[in-house]
């Protein structure tokens, strides 16, 4: 069988769950047996990531979606590099890259990771969604149906490993017996992080020695630091910035919460589930398709704080629940978001035969 030749090509402007995925993906692939290359834009974050992960990208400067010499400079790429396949992630990439593979007379799948608008989809020869929420999202917009794959994100099951609790606590300097919640993600409006502020006023007098740690940053991080201390939990709130690797503070906390108002997907959950850590999430967009209600987590209405606040108050108080929950995930883990098996599924479908056209 001939060696696949794969393409990768992202537009990141940040580091967020899609772009850790891509990072993993090239390495997953490449286990598999292709020949993988990655392309992005130049001086952006994701540049200088890819190399820390051991990836050499094909990068130039790029000028958004109406970049003529971008198309013509990838195409020309991928004629030289004989790919197989151009596999883009995010908008402008998908749109880039699926006028450059018509030059280039080569197929480009789009790789959706969010509840995006499909204008810049429907020029891809086929699509992943992440998630059975996002398919629908698209399937809404106008897409056909039949050019759009489910395959939900994973991990590396072998690098989330599952740690002690007490000693992860100690490792950070937190009390063993003060309930952690911990929220990972950028800190903008959809992620929810406001809903978890708010959720801890309202279990303070219940769990006085609770505390939330907050991952992540983002133009909102002010409005959320107000809003901590308008609150008055300003003191049991922990805003520790952007988290390269979260494998080690998130097996410190007691449940991660998950409390997105928009999610097409949900990283942080898998993640969070793969270390044994029970859930605490919003039943919104793919969220509902990872995490299992009373099984791995708890589901709550987004943008409720008072129902978060009530699934923190139980999971605060019932260790057997937490284990339980923890467990469950863990084996959901293994079983449905393993990457090596999703990393299968996605190479199946890039190297599907090309019928030419859109």
């Amino acid at each position: 069988m001939n060696r696949s030749a794969i393409l990768e090509a992202i537009t990141p402007s940040r580091i967020g769950g899609a772009e850790v995925f891509v990072a993993n993906l090239c390495a997953e692939l490449s286990k598999l047996g292709s020949y993988v290359e990655l392309w992005c834009p130049k001086d952006r974050p994701f540049e200088a990531y890819a190399r820390e992960k051991g990836l050499a990208p094909k990068t130039w400067k790029t000028f958004g979606k109406l970049d003529p010499l971008t198309v013509v400079r990838l195409a020309r790429l991928i004629k030289q590099g004989r790919f197989d396949a151009v596999h883009t992630h995010l908008s402008t990439a998908s749109l880039l890259g699926a006028f450059a593979s018509r030059l280039a007379r080569r197929p480009s799948i789009a790789h959706v990771h969010g509840l995006n608008t499909a204008t810049c989809f429907k020029y891809s020869s086929r699509i992943i969604a992440v998630s059975d929420a996002v398919r629908r999202h698209l399937a809404a917009q106008g897409i056909p149906a039949e050019r759009i794959r489910v395959v939900h994100n994973g991990v590396d099951v072998q690098a989330y490993q599952p740690v002690d609790l007490e000693k992860a606590k100690n490792d950070f300097g937190y009390e063993p017996d003060a309930p952690l919640f911990g929220v990972f993600g950028r800190l903008s409006p959809e992620k929810g992080q406001r809903v978890a502020i708010e959720a801890m006023f309202l279990i303070q007098d219940d769990i006085p020695n609770a505390r939330l740690v907050i991952a992540g940053d983002g133009p909102e991080r002010e409005s959320l630091l107000t809003c901590a201390r308008v609150l008055g939990v300003a003191d049991r709130v922990d805003f520790v910035g952007f988290v390269k690797d979260v494998r080690h503070l998130m097996s410190a906390c007691d449940v991660v919460v998950v409390p997105s108002l928009k999610e097409g997907f949900g990283l942080v959950a898998v993640e969070a589930m793969a270390l044994e850590r029970p859930v605490a999430a919003s039943a919104t967009g793919g969220l509902p398709e990872i995490v299992l209600q009373g099984e791995t987590g708890i589901l709550v209405a987004p943008e409720d704080p008072k129902a978060l606040a009530q699934a923190l108050l139980e999971l605060a108080q019932d260790a057997e629940l937490r284990s339980r929950l923890g467990r469950n995930g863990r084996r959901r883990v293994e079983e449905e978001f393993n990457l090596s098996k999703q990393s299968e599924k996605i190479l199946q479908i890039l190297m599907e035969p090309h019928t030419g056209g859109g």
